[in-house]
């Protein structure tokens, strides 16, 4: 562009010095005069060509250099564009015309390991679909985004660019290979497809129940009394199940929807626990279970949703009473942690808090395998699937449970023995750490 620029000057200004040149010649030598001020017209016509033609020039200060092309030769990483790619969440690669990893980013060096610059990419990774995708771009064509098998534990989705840049003077094509982890998103659409599933599994169950039963009613049962009034009976508690599993399947809804944002006000445990205890004396006395509570003499409150809470122990408290034998105890412990060691082992995400109460719900039940233990608060898992539906359960307490103590920025933990019974154990964090800690039993 510029040497044009250059050629037009130089094209305008030999137009006028010929021009001036041949009006010389007309003139001759002896009008001085008129050829002076021809002259000084023909000076100043070449400078108004030369002002025209010459590109404007930027105010002083405001200066702005070529931009210096980015080379990929090998071994010659610019470490500004490492860093660019290093502060990149996704693993990228680029590779030279021989599939040779020039630069990988610090996201690509944690997935396949740290010394893979310098080596041929069919080291590192033997992945059949890519290596097609890269003839392909290598050929001109565009590479759409494919899936890969499983790297590592991710699942990954690979996205191929090609790169021209000018090294030595000479197109040196290269190729930007960039990974996209989809694993949570895979998760997710598993986790919605055995969700759907699983509700219509546990509708579908009492509906062809009701519907048996209409049946019967309408047909041979008709007029027979005692029928009727078992068959009302049973259809009736089916009915209050589908109840409850839709109004549990709302409550988790909500409570999800707004996981992600603490909660705004304070709760007084002391407070909760009572009210949720008092609601299910009569459910213990029934079968003779007595329900121990131990608390500090000084129970702080805690940031928190009092409501939600309140749903968290009732849940908690209530399954201890189903699943413990008869003439049992359930033991509901309070206390609070300001040993910093104790912190980080249960709450090792909030380095930061300064203390947290501790609620442990212990039961005298049958216990737990441990191989369950990590999906009790998975959506209508049940370890004793028969049991829990003749108990009333929905599969869905824990699951509320473990969500709403995510909202509170808490931790749930379970452990069980076979036998002995379970206990689970609630962490909630303290914005300050109380001044006077004495436990007491109650």
């Amino acid at each position: 562009m510029l040497r044009r620029g250059f050629t037009i000057l130089f094209r305008d200004l030999a137009i006028l010095v010929a021009a001036i040149v041949a009006l010389l010649i007309v003139i001759g030598r002896g009008d001085w005069p008129f050829l002076a001020v021809a002259t000084a017209f023909g000076l100043c016509a070449a400078a108004l060509v030369v002002l025209y033609r010459l590109p404007p020039s930027l105010p002083r200060g405001d200066t702005q250099p070529a931009p210096t092309p980015l080379h990929f030769a090998r071994g010659e990483n610019p470490s500004d564009l490492r860093a660019i790619l290093n502060a990149l969440p996704d693993p990228v690669l680029v590779l030279d015309d021989s599939r040779q990893i020039l630069i990988a980013n610090a996201a690509a060096r944690s997935l396949l390991g740290a010394e893979i610059e310098e080596r041929s990419l069919l080291a590192v990774l033997r992945q059949p679909a890519l290596l097609t995708a890269l003839e392909a771009l290598a050929r001109g064509e565009e590479s759409p985004a494919f899936d890969l098998p499983d790297i590592g534990g991710h699942a990954l989705v690979a996205e191929l660019s090609r790169i021209d840049s000018e090294t030595s003077g000479e197109s040196a094509p290269h190729s930007l290979i960039v990974f996209h982890d989809v694993s949570g998103l895979r998760r997710a659409e598993t986790l919605r497809s055995d969700f759907v599933a699983n509700v219509s599994h546990e509708l579908k169950t009492p509906l062809a129940t009701l519907i048996g039963f209409l049946e019967t009613l309408k047909g041979p049962a008709r007029n027979d009394e005692k029928a009727r009034e078992r068959f009302l009976d049973i259809m009736l508690a089916e009915a209050q199940r589908m109840s409850r599993i839709v109004a549990d399947l709302l409550s988790l809804s909500r409570i999800e929807l707004n996981e992600y944002q603490a909660p705004e006000g304070r709760a007084d445990l002391r407070r909760l626990l009572g009210s949720v205890i008092d609601g299910l004396t009569l459910k213990a006395k029934q079968r003779g279970i007595v329900v121990r509570v131990a608390t500090p003499e000084r129970l702080p409150e805690v940031p928190g949703d009092a409501d939600e809470l309140t749903q968290v122990l009732q849940n908690l408290i209530e399954n201890a009473l189903k699943y413990s034998h008869d003439q049992a105890m359930v033991t509901v412990e309070v206390m609070i942690i300001t040993d910093p060691a104790l912190l980080r082992l249960h709450m090792p995400h909030f380095r930061s808090v300064p203390a947290a109460v501790a609620i442990s719900v212990r039961d005298q039940g049958p216990g737990i395998a441990r191989e369950h233990i990590p999906r009790l608060t998975e959506r209508f898992y049940r370890v004793d699937t028969a049991r829990s539906r003749e108990m009333g359960g929905t599969g869905l307490g824990l699951a509320i449970v473990k969500h709403i103590i995510n909202r509170h920025r808490g931790k749930l933990e379970i452990q069980s023995v076979l036998g002995e019974g379970s206990t689970f154990t609630i962490y909630l964090p303290m914005d300050s750490v109380p001044r006077e800690i004495s436990p007491a039993a109650a």
